[in-house]
């Protein structure tokens, strides 16, 4: 028999969560009051606030689905919507406390020091369990079979990230696909076993055998074989297994896109800028903080290459160029002039190995990429960000925009200082349409994956990266 853990089954990971986010909040409330008022809680009107505040939590963490499955979805998602329906709890009790008139009553340093240490451990409990879980899955427990139907490059490509992802706890075993020529081959270890058709019998068989049932069947079709995806729905209706579709949106090279609902009908939007609610001002946040740090720690670093670049040549100490940014719209970025001239026009000539354009300073400040700094200020203003595409002369914009697929899907956000292109090795001359087209590849790629712990970690690869100068010139 397959061994499970008991984890696996979301209505028991829902229960046992419920269990323990009352526990920590009760215990979080006796300990803050033993601290600050002594032992025992006396009986009257903090039992009952700590009553309403456990039925609240039960009710409001259901509302955000904070108690769903989690499984194969990131931490910080579960950590937000954790966040989220922590900070309504609070606002509530705040507001049935103000109305009632009994605000007075209660200590503010316990209400306020019992929501942190309760959301402390809350999150550390879930982060806790999310390493736990991680170990068993890497050991090959606590595992969800998956069959993909569709062998295709939408099937491949999920496999790949079932594959790579073993913290998720899901085991691709088997793809199906109506091109007989792939029957047989393999991807990622994972065979191509039979025909659509095949998917149901395939589905009962397994339930029957002592390998363990089918826990999910992921519908990765084109879109152009509607007929066939119906076709696969209901039949698997039939079973018990859990059926996710996987819209081939990578088929339209999208920036970022967005499910909603207009007028009761569910629509895509295919245009969708990620960077908008909580997720804009966290970014924000994050650049205006680092930025501004930056700018203090490196302000003698500053004042020394302005005064090295006035020096050796006649011209501005800063470069401005016009360059576009967020939606499109044009922006004037600023370098420390490492030319001995400053063009910014129809005609902009990328800077080539050996450009004799380039000052002895400027070959420094390019090879250390450090002409790059005064973008800080751009970032304070509010034009760029640290991480994000990194911006083209105008010039250059409009040379590729005809000619690299998704090029203008860049400009969704703020363009940055540093990218996920720059740290993949995507740096200096593009010679070629493919190295633009390289580019923009992951430019996309890091929109629709964009994270603050993938903005920490461009971020830190940034300094090795800039020590690696053999494509900067």
């Amino acid at each position: 028999m397959q061994r499970r853990h008991f984890l696996e089954r979301a209505e028991l990971m829902g229960a046992a969560l419920r269990l323990v986010d009352i526990s920590i909040i009760i215990t979080s409330a006796l300990v803050v009051y033993y601290f600050r008022k002594g032992w025992p809680m006396p009986p009257g009107y903090y039992p009952l606030l700590l009553l309403l505040v456990v039925f609240l939590t039960t009710n409001i963490f259901t509302l955000f689905s904070v108690y769903r499955a989690w499984r194969g979805r990131w931490i910080y998602r579960e950590l937000a919507s954790l966040s989220a329906a922590w900070i309504c709890v609070s606002l509530c009790v705040g507001l049935i406390t103000f109305l009632s008139k009994s605000g007075e009553t209660f200590s503010r340093l316990w209400f306020g020091w019992t929501f942190v240490v309760a959301f402390t451990g809350m999150a550390g409990f879930r982060i806790m369990m999310r390493y736990y879980l991680r170990r068993l899955r890497t050991q090959g427990l606590n595992q969800k079979k998956v069959i993909i139907a569709g062998a295709g490059a939408l099937g491949r490509r999920a496999c790949s990230s079932i594959v790579r992802e073993t913290w998720a706890g899901l085991c691709p075993v088997a793809f199906f696909d109506d091109n007989y020529n792939l029957i047989g081959q393999t991807h990622n270890g994972v065979p191509v076993i039979g025909s659509l058709d095949d998917i149901q019998s395939y589905i009962e068989a397994q339930r029957k055998s002592n390998d363990g049932a089918i826990d999910q069947v992921w519908i990765a079709l084109p879109l152009d074989a509607n007929e066939k995806i119906q076709q696969l729905q209901n039949s698997l209706a039939n079973t018990a297994t859990n059926v996710y579709f996987i819209p081939d949106v990578f088929a339209f090279n999208l920036a970022n896109y967005s499910m909603d609902e207009i007028v009761g009908l569910p629509i895509m939007n295919m245009s969708a800028s990620p960077m908008h609610g909580s997720a804009g001002a966290i970014k924000r946040a994050e650049d205006i903080i680092v930025s501004s740090l930056l700018i203090i720690i490196l302000g003698p670093v500053l004042l020394f290459i302005a005064l090295a670049i006035k020096l050796e040549s006649p011209g501005p100490v800063i470069f401005k160029q016009h360059r576009y940014g967020q939606d499109g719209k044009e922006i004037i970025v600023w370098k420390f002039r490492s030319m001995t001239c400053t063009e910014d026009g129809d005609n902009v000539a990328q800077a080539t190995r050996d450009d004799k354009r380039t000052t002895r300073v400027g070959f420094w400040l390019r090879k250390l990429s450090l002409d790059e700094l005064p973008q800080l200020f751009n970032v304070v203003q509010g034009t760029m960000s640290l991480v994000g595409p990194r911006p083209h002369a105008v010039a250059h914009n409009e040379f590729y925009r005809n000619k690299v697929s998704g090029y203008m899907g860049r400009h969704k956000i703020r363009p940055g200082i540093t990218g996920w292109a720059q740290v993949n090795g995507c740096r200096g001359e593009t010679a070629k349409i493919r190295d633009m087209e390289e580019r923009v590849r992951y430019d996309l790629e890091y929109i629709r994956n964009w994270s603050v712990p993938l903005d920490i970690r461009i971020l830190f690869r940034t300094v090795g990266t800039v020590m690696n100068y053999r494509n900067t010139y």
